[in-house]
C-alpha cells in the first residue's frame, strides 16, 4: 500500500501541461489523459478507504468485547477472593491477563490501520483537488480555443 500511495503523490506533482508552445488541441488531450489517470487513482483509493474504514470499525468492536470479557473476569478474581476460592480467583486473573493481551493487540492493530487510513483520506482529498484544479483548467483552455475558433462547442 505505500507503494500506491507514492504512486498518487507522484501522480499529484505531476503537471499534465505541455511546454507553452505546444499546440492547444495537445494541451486539451494531455489534460483529458491526465484526468483519466487522477479520476482512475481516485478509484483504487476510495474502494482501500472503505475497506480500511471497515476493518479500523471491526477492530476496535473487537477490542471493545475484549475488554468487556477482561472486565468480567476482573470482577470474577474479585467475586472468587471475596468468597474464598482462591484456586478459581488465580484462574480469572490469568483470564484477564489474556484477555488483557488480546486487548492490546486489537488496538495496537487498528491504530496501525487507523494510520493507514488517515494516509489515503488525506490521498483521496488530494485527488479531488487535483481532479478539480485540472477540470477547471480544461474548461479554461476549452474556454479559450472557443474564442479562438479552434474548438467547436458540443
Amino acid at each position: 500500500m505505500d507503494t500506491l500511495i507514492q504512486t498518487v503523490q507522484h501522480i499529484l506533482h505531476k503537471h499534465p501541461l505541455l511546454g507553452p508552445d505546444t499546440p492547444p488541441q495537445l494541451r486539451l488531450q494531455a489534460l483529458d489523459d491526465y484526468s483519466h489517470a487522477v479520476e482512475d487513482y481516485l478509484e483504487v483509493v476510495e474502494d482501500i478507504t472503505e475497506a480500511l474504514s471497515q476493518g479500523v470499525k471491526r477492530l476496535r468492536r473487537r477490542q471493545r468485547a475484549f475488554e468487556r470479557r477482561m472486565d468480567e473476569a476482573e470482577t470474577n478474581a474479585k467475586q472468587f477472593q471475596q468468597e474464598g476460592q482462591y484456586k478459581l480467583a488465580r484462574a480469572a486473573a490469568n483470564r484477564k491477563k489474556v484477555l488483557a493481551e488480546a486487548v492490546r493487540a486489537y488496538k495496537q492493530e487498528a491504530d496501525l490501520q487507523n494510520a493507514r487510513l488517515l494516509q489515503f483520506m488525506d490521498a483521496r482529498l488530494a485527488l479531488e483537488a487535483r481532479l478539480t484544479e485540472v477540470n477547471w483548467e480544461r474548461i479554461r483552455l476549452e474556454s479559450l480555443l472557443s474564442q479562438e475558433g479552434i474548438l467547436q462547442p458540443l
